[in-house]
């Protein structure tokens, strides 16, 4: 086995390699970025300084499409089972359904969201990295002038409480004061759950072989973090307090944001530090066979190091490069057409600034000049003899209709090359009015075309991998049954009890817009329904749901049960049910009406109650089976743990009112609840 120092130093010596690939990566990250944010850029005294803004319009033309695609009301991403076996179906569904949860309840979901899609399309990669994290946090509850009763109560309820697998309450004062008793507890929360984080990618490494994240021998990132953050993540604190404040710039949360390495707190816990994160395929325990491990070290201090078959990082890129981890962005492809255009868009300005305020030639000998020189509306310039002999107009050229033509033209070959909109830019204005709908939605069913390409790049790589990664975190770090809402209904799921290993993929870019899905959908709804009414086999109730779902879901409604019922949901048909059976009821009471309504008016009414009884029965059963089915799955258990738990909470009742009653010398009750031996 390597001695610690020893591989600490291998893999800082790794590092060096992947740091100068990085900085290279940043140095190109940094340059379209100054485009994106139209930083200075060749300016001259006296001369226009404005920027052309290529880079910002593709870059916010595209984001629309990508939030409505990714971060809207459909779930993104579907995992896919892999055989028609039952269980595999329900576990492809719990799949998509928790990881979605986890993934939109994210504190700051949609800023933590927006800014992957978007530092992607600006830079050439950008990085999410996903961890399970158990997070310990401290409380004090204090009560003062309380009687007998109210304490007692309190230390049941905090009793009660105690048993949670994920709180420990210990009570560290209980005293009688002159107003009364004062409890005093310290209750300790692990928090755990996935956390998704941003990765500035400043801050980021990735070794310059790797054709993607997993073909990486070393990967990871860098991160400034508190002392006190570290010792709640359950860091040895002795240790965490030994390590030297970080003396190095290292951003974090966003691509414009920075933390200096000292906190505004001046308290030692509040430091902050640079920890070091990678994932590497190292030999450590030096059988000839490499193994992934995940390390993290301060300096020359190594913190943790475990075996970590995974990399926990989502990359994604707009544009991929065959074997290349690291793509190419939407805004690195307009750089030069906006160097071009900005210097084209000067020199027209400058143009015309020339041609309003054009320059004279004065003879000096016959002119006033410093009537010249004094520029006001009506004022008038002294000459002696022949005007045109003593002051002349220079007259500028004007060409700034020119180079409005090659604008066009840039314009035109931008749009060839991202497919914004903005192509119809590129056409001739002399033909404008002569192109054909056809032409123009040639032109823009070609830009769309480029845009769905990039959202299915983002939906099969950076997408894909957060789907599937946090569904592995799920799978090997959730060790109990998860509770959760989606769509109005409670849902629970054990991920522990996964064991099928699908894939997630995405709709994305698949050549198919909303309106096309709610057009197709709706004609396959017209022939459903006809197939129907004509008796075919081909067609049932669920494969209408299905249809109208979909319609629904490119309306940008998530919750398809706001307007139709799911016939496989039975609680969603039971109220149709039982509207339809009211409704016969009321046809039969009418028919027989007219038939007899003097003769048959008691069995009319006789009929009608029946019926009633029997809709009410009827509908009270189904929902009773409903509720059966549950409560039958999980009794033999129940009655299995239910006298077990009840002598073990009896014993503990009764402990804790005997030292109670120890302590104050009181009897508190009667009726003290007896252990079953």
């Amino acid at each position: 086995m390597m001695n610690e120092q020893d591989y600490l130093g291998k893999i800082i010596a790794a590092d060096a390699d992947a740091v100068s690939y990085s900085l290279e990566l940043k140095q190109d990250n940094d340059y379209v970025m100054d485009f994106y944010q139209c930083a200075p850029w060749n300016e001259v005294d006296g001369h226009s300084t404005v920027n052309s803004t290529d880079v910002f319009d593709v870059v916010e033309s595209d984001m629309p499409s990508h939030v409505r695609t990714f971060l809207g009301s459909s779930n993104p991403m579907k995992f896919e089972a892999t055989s028609a076996n039952p269980a595999d179906v329900q576990e492809a569904e719990d799949k998509t359904a928790l990881v979605d949860w986890v993934i939109r309840n994210q504190p700051s979901y949609f800023r933590i969201m927006h800014g992957w899609i978007k530092t992607a399309e600006i830079k050439r990669f950008s990085v999410l990295r996903y961890d399970w994290h158990e997070e310990e946090s401290v409380t004090e509850k204090e009560y003062e002038g309380l009687d007998e009763a109210e304490a007692t109560s309190i230390k049941l309820q905090m009793l009660e409480d105690d048993q949670r697998d994920d709180t420990d309450i210990n009570l560290e004062k209980d005293e009688i004061e002159d107003d009364g008793i004062s409890l005093k507890f310290r209750i300790t929360t692990v928090k755990k759950s996935v956390r998704v984080r941003f990765i500035p990618t400043d801050n980021f490494i990735i070794d310059r072989n790797a054709s993607d994240k997993d073909d990486a021998e070393i990967i990871g990132d860098d991160m400034l973090v508190s002392k006190s953050d570290l010792i709640a993540q359950g860091f040895d604190e002795s240790l965490v307090m030994d390590l030297a404040p970080s003396s190095a710039r290292v951003v974090n949360d966003s691509y414009e944001d920075s933390r200096s390495q000292h906190a505004n707190v001046n308290d030692p816990a509040s430091e902050l530090v640079t920890v070091s994160t990678r994932i590497v395929k190292i030999d450590r325990d030096e059988d000839g066979i490499a193994e992934r491990r995940k390390v993290i070290y301060c300096g020359t201090t190594l913190l943790d190091d475990e075996p970590f078959d995974h990399v926990n990082y989502a990359m994604l890129s707009t544009v991929l490069m065959p074997d290349e981890a690291i793509g190419k962005s939407r805004g690195e492809a307009v750089t030069k057409t906006q160097e071009v255009k900005t210097a084209l868009v000067r020199g027209m300005l400058d143009n015309v600034y020339r041609v309003n305020s054009g320059r004279y030639v004065v003879n000096t000998q016959v002119t006033n000049v410093d009537d010249l020189l004094t520029d006001r509306p009506g004022g008038m310039v002294r000459v002696k003899g022949d005007i045109r002999q003593a002051v002349t107009r220079l007259d500028t050229p004007y060409e700034a209709d020119k180079t409005l033509q090659v604008i066009q033209y840039m314009d035109f070959a931008r749009a060839q090359r991202t497919g914004t909109l903005m192509a119809s830019q590129g056409l001739n204005q002399d033909n404008l009015y002569n192109e054909t709908a056809t032409r123009f939605d040639g032109v823009r069913d070609e830009g769309n075309a480029k845009t769905e390409l990039v959202m299915r790049v983002m939906g099969e790589t950076g997408f894909k991998e957060l789907y599937e990664g946090i569904a592995w975190m799920l799978t090997h770090y959730q060790d109990s049954k998860m509770e959760i809402e989606v769509l109005g209904r409670q849902l629970i799921i054990d991920p522990s009890k996964w064991r099928y290993n699908q894939s997630a993929c995405t709709g994305a870019g698949i050549g198919v817009s909303d309106e096309d899905v709610t057009t197709n959908a709706t004609a396959l709804l017209t022939i459903a329904n006809q197939l129907k009414a004509q008796g075919s086999q081909l067609v049932d109730d669920v494969k209408i749901y299905n249809m109208l779902d979909r319609v629904v879901k490119s309306m940008g409604v998530r919750d398809t049960s706001v307007f139709f019922n799911n016939p496989e949901m039975p609680e969603e048909t039971l109220r149709a049910q039982y509207e339809q059976l009211l409704s016969l009821a009321e046809q039969q009471k009418l028919a027989l009406e007219q038939q007899n309504p003097l003769a048959q008016a008691e069995q009319v009414k006789a009929q009608a109650s029946l019926m009633n009884t029997q809709i009410k029965e009827q509908t009270a059963q189904q929902k009773n089976e409903l509720e059966l089915a549950k409560l039958i799955q999980d009794q033999n258990q129940f009655n299995a743990q239910l006298q077990e738990e009840q002598r073990q909470f009896n014993a503990e009742l009764l402990t804790k009112l005997n030292e109670i009653e120890a302590q104050y010398n009181k009897e508190l009750t009667d009726e003290v609840p007896k252990v079953n031996e």
